[in-house]
C-alpha cells in the first residue's frame, strides 16, 4: 500500500485514471492554438483584443484553481474529496464548450469571455481535483514518476484526437476555420462525460479523513505554508519559466508555419509529429530519470532545449523537410519537463502529508497549476503584442519584418528558457525532500 492507502495501479486502471487527460488536452491544445487564430480571423476580433482575452481568462483561472483546490482538501463528503468536483464541472464545460467553440462572426467580446469563463470554470473543476488525486495516489519515489510519465503520455496521445480532425477535413476539402474548431468542440463534448465516468467506475479514492480535511487552514495560510518550503518555490519558478516558453511557442505555431515558412495551411498535421515523437519519448525520460535521478533528468531536458530550439531561425522557407527534421529532434524532450516537475511536487506534498497527516494535494496541485495558467496568460500575450507591434495582422500577408518577429518569437523564449532553468537546477536542489518521501513511503 502507498501512503495515500491506494494500491499501486495496474496498467489498465492507470490509464483509466489518466484518461481526464485527453479532456484537458482536448480543451487546452486548441486554447493555446487554434482559439486565438479563430477568434481573430473567423469571429473578427482584433488581435489585441484577443490578447487580452486569453490573460484575463488565465488571470481567472488564477482565482478559482487555488479555491477549487483548496476546497477539495478541506471539504469532505460521503463521495470523497475529489470526486463531487469533477462531477459538478462537466457540465459546466459542455456547456461553455458549445457557446465558444461554436460561437459566430458578430458575437461581442464580452459574451464570448462570459462563455469562456463558465468552460474554464467547468475545466478547473475537474482539472484541479483529479490532479491533485494524481499526486496522492502513490507515495514510492519512482512510481511517482510513472503515474506522472503516463499522464504526460495520454496528453500526447490526445493530440491526435484533436489535430486529425482538422487535418481530415482539409484533405476533404473542408478548411475553414469554423469547422476545424466545430470538430474539436464536439471532440471535447464527447470525452469529458466519458473520462469522468470511467474513473469515478473503475479507480477508488483513497479513504478520507474527515478530521484531518477539518484541520486544513484557511486558504491564505495554507498556501503561505506550502510557499514556505525552498524546494517548492525552486519547482513553481521553474514551471513558471516553461509556461513562458511554451505558451509563446504553441500561441505562434501556426503564424511560424503559415507565415514566417510561408508554407501555408496545414500546421494541424505538423503538431501531429509532436504528439508522436513523444509517445516515444516520454518513456525514455522516464528511465533517464529512473538511472539518474529526477533533477539530472530535468536538467538534460533543459539542455535539450536550450540547444535545439534556435535551429528554427535556420530553417529555410517553403521546405517542409527540413522542418519535420527539426519538430522529430526538437520534441523528444516534449512532456519530459512536467512529468518530471510534477513527480517532485508529488514528492513534496507526500513529504508534507507524512508529517502533517492532512492530504493537501488539491491545494499543491493548484499552486503550480496557477503558477503554469499566469505564465502561459503571459506568454501568449507578450508573443502576441510583440508581433502586432512588428506589423503582422492575421490573414494578411506579412512583411520582412514581421516574418522576422515570427521567427525570433517562436523560437527564442524556449532557448532562454532552457539556459536559465538549468543554471537554477546547478544552484538548487528541487529534488532534497524527494528521497525523505520515498523511503518513508516504502519503509
Amino acid at each position: 500500500m502507498s501512503q495515500a492507502g491506494v494500491g499501486r495501479l495496474n496498467m489498465v486502471r492507470l490509464a483509466i485514471f489518466s484518461s481526464p487527460v485527453l479532456v484537458f488536452q482536448a480543451l487546452e491544445l486548441p486554447w493555446r492554438v487554434f482559439l486565438p487564430v479563430f477568434f481573430s480571423e473567423t469571429l473578427g476580433l482584433q488581435l489585441a483584443a484577443v490578447a487580452a482575452l486569453m490573460m484575463w481568462i488565465r488571470l481567472f483561472d488564477m482565482v478559482a484553481d487555488p479555491l477549487v483546490g483548496w476546497a477539495s482538501d478541506r471539504f469532505a463528503t460521503p463521495w470523497g474529496l475529489r470526486r463531487p468536483w469533477m462531477i459538478a464541472g462537466v457540465p459546466l464545460i459542455l456547456l461553455g464548450t458549445w457557446q465558444t467553440f461554436f460561437a459566430a462572426p458578430g458575437i461581442d467580446l464580452w459574451t464570448l469571455a462570459s462563455w469562456c469563463v463558465v468552460m474554464h470554470l467547468g475545466y478547473t473543476m475537474l482539472m484541479v481535483p483529479h490532479g491533485g488525486w494524481g499526486l496522492e495516489v502513490s507515495g514510492d519515489y519512482h512510481e511517482r514518476t510513472r503515474i506522472m510519465g503516463t499522464k504526460v503520455w495520454f496528453a500526447a496521445a490526445g493530440m491526435p484526437f484533436v489535430l486529425l480532425l482538422p487535418t481530415i477535413l482539409e484533405s476533404f476539402g473542408h478548411s475553414s476555420r469554423a469547422e476545424q474548431i466545430g470538430a474539436m468542440g464536439w471532440v471535447l463534448i464527447l470525452l469529458t462525460p466519458l473520462s469522468v465516468a470511467l474513473v469515478l467506475r473503475f479507480i477508488p479514492e483513497p479513504p478520507v479523513d474527515r478530521a484531518a480535511a477539518r484541520r486544513i487552514a484557511n486558504p491564505l495560510r495554507q498556501f503561505w505554508a506550502i510557499l514556505r518550503d525552498p524546494a517548492l518555490r525552486v519547482i513553481l519558478v521553474l514551471y513558471g519559466l516553461l509556461g513562458l516558453a511554451d505558451s509563446a511557442n504553441a500561441g505562434t505555431f501556426i503564424f511560424f508555419i503559415e507565415q514566417g515558412l510561408g508554407l501555408g495551411r496545414g500546421a494541424s498535421g505538423l503538431m501531429l509529429i509532436q504528439a508522436l515523437v513523444g509517445l516515444v519519448s516520454i518513456p525514455v525520460w522516464a528511465a533517464v530519470s529512473r538511472r539518474f535521478g529526477k533533477r539530472v533528468a530535468l536538467a538534460g531536458v533543459f539542455v535539450w532545449h536550450a540547444a535545439l530550439s534556435p535551429v528554427a531561425l535556420l530553417l529555410p522557407a517553403g521546405e517542409w523537410t527540413p522542418l519535420a527534421l527539426f519538430l522529430i529532434v526538437r520534441n523528444f524532450s516534449w512532456g519530459a519537463d512536467y512529468m518530471l516537475l510534477r513527480a517532485l511536487v508529488a514528492d513534496v506534498s507526500g513529504r508534507d502529508a507524512l508529517e502533517s497527516g492532512e492530504r493537501k494535494s488539491g491545494s499543491y496541485y493548484a499552486m503550480f497549476n496557477v503558477t503554469m495558467k499566469l505564465a502561459a496568460a503571459l506568454g501568449v500575450g507578450a508573443a502576441l503584442w510583440v508581433l502586432a507591434r512588428a506589423g503582422f495582422v492575421p490573414g494578411v500577408p506579412a512583411g520582412e519584418e514581421a516574418i522576422t518577429a515570427i521567427r525570433l518569437v517562436y523560437a527564442l523564449p524556449s532557448c532562454l528558457v532552457g539556459l536559465a532553468g538549468l543554471a537554477i537546477l546547478m544552484r538548487s536542489t528541487p529534488e532534497a525532500a524527494a528521497p525523505i518521501a520515498g523511503r518513508a513511503a516504502t519503509a
